[in-house]
Parts: structure tokens; C-alpha cells; sequence
């Protein structure tokens, strides 16, 4: 989103328009999410940091000094929160597990069907793998990609306010653990196929 359209959704969801602020959530929702869980908060945990947060933004729509920036302010604010309740709990809470969505079925055929079978068993093999992986990497990998793959996609900007890091930062880095990321699931894939011989 433009930052002139950010702003002027800001302005009319401070004046009380409820259909600029569900366009706000729609648009910066995702992000924010993914901010708590990148830093490995649980789902209960990620849901208060995410609701404490579009409480606090609610209430400083009308004080905002860069309304066309609010994906920056909401990052930032989520990560603030995360941290504060990994502070006060002193602890991290593992992510959970991938939930796979496989594809409605209709009328198929057995050949279809098994095809389609063995399609969604690579699938989740490679997702297992590529989730296995993640967790190998180093926090600020996972970090990095967990913002970034959120829905919708952040700005670099409001990823880098989401991770405190500078805009120049995020390429490279994200390049750099996406390799590693890429090595760690060859390595899984090796060692099962070893396994199963």
C-alpha cells in the first residue's frame, strides 16, 4: 500500500469510518502477526501482542506524526509488545506445526486420485523438510523470514521497522538465509533417503 493511500485511510479511520479501519487491518494484519510469531511467541501469545496492538494503534490514530508510515508503526509496536512478553514470561514458546492445505477434491479418477496423493505426500515431505530446516537457522534468519513471508508480503520498509534493522539489510540477509535454508533442507532430504534404504 502507497504510502499517500495509508494516510489518508489513517485520517478517515481516526474520524470514525470503520471502512477505512477494516481496510487498515486487511492490509497490515498479516504483517503484525508475523511480527509475534517470528519471535517464536505461541499462538495464544501472538494473538494478545496482535490484539494489543491494534488497541494501541486505534488509539493513536489521531496522533500519528507519519500516517503514511503506519505499516512501520504497527511493526514496530509488535515487536516492541513481543518482546515485552518474552521478557515478563522469560521464556520462548516453540512455533507450532504447518497446517497443509491440500487442494478441495471433486470427481476424480482412481489414476487422478493417486497421482494427486503422491503430489501432496512430496508436498509435505518438502514442507517438513523446509520447517525443519527453519528451525536450524539462527534466530535472526528465522526472524527475517517469517516477517517476509507473511500475507500480504511487508514493505521493506515495515519489515525493517519490524525487525529494528536498516532497509539495506533486509536483500542480502534474506538472500544469505534463504541458502542456508535451501542447504539445511538438502541435508534433511539426504539423510531420509539414507534412512530408508
Amino acid at each position: 500500500m502507497e504510502p499517500e493511500e495509508t494516510a489518508a485511510l489513517v485520517r478517515r479511520a481516526a474520524s470514525g469510518d470503520s471502512s477505512a479501519w477494516e481496510d487498515l487491518v486487511g492490509a497490515y494484519a498479516g504483517l503484525v502477526w508475523s511480527v509475534a510469531r517470528a519471535h517464536r511467541l505461541g499462538r495464544a501469545d501472538a494473538e494478545d501482542v496482535s490484539q494489543t496492538t491494534w488497541e494501541r494503534f486505534a488509539r493513536s490514530l489521531d496522533s500519528l506524526t507519519d500516517p503514511g508510515h503506519a505499516g512501520a508503526w504497527l511493526s514496530t509496536t509488535a515487536r516492541r509488545e513481543s518482546l515485552r512478553v518474552l521478557a515478563a514470561r522469560n521464556r520462548m514458546v516453540p512455533t507450532g506445526d504447518l497446517a497443509w492445505i491440500g487442494p478441495a477434491r471433486e470427481e476424480q479418477s482412481p489414476e487422478e486420485m493417486a497421482v494427486a496423493a503422491d503430489e501432496e505426500i512430496r508436498r509435505d515431505a518438502l514442507a517438513g523438510r523446509l520447517w525443519q530446516a527453519l528451525t536450524q537457522l539462527g534466530d535472526n534468519c528465522q526472524r527475517l523470514l517469517r516477517v517476509l513471508m507473511s500475507q500480504p508480503p511487508p514493505s521493506y520498509a515495515d519489515a525493517a521497522a519490524a525487525l529494528g534493522v536498516p532497509i539495506g539489510y533486509l536483500g542480502p540477509t534474506r538472500r544469505r538465509c534463504l541458502e542456508k535454508l535451501r542447504r539445511l533442507a538438502d541435508v534433511s532430504e539426504h539423510a531420509e533417503r539414507g534412512h530408508d534404504r
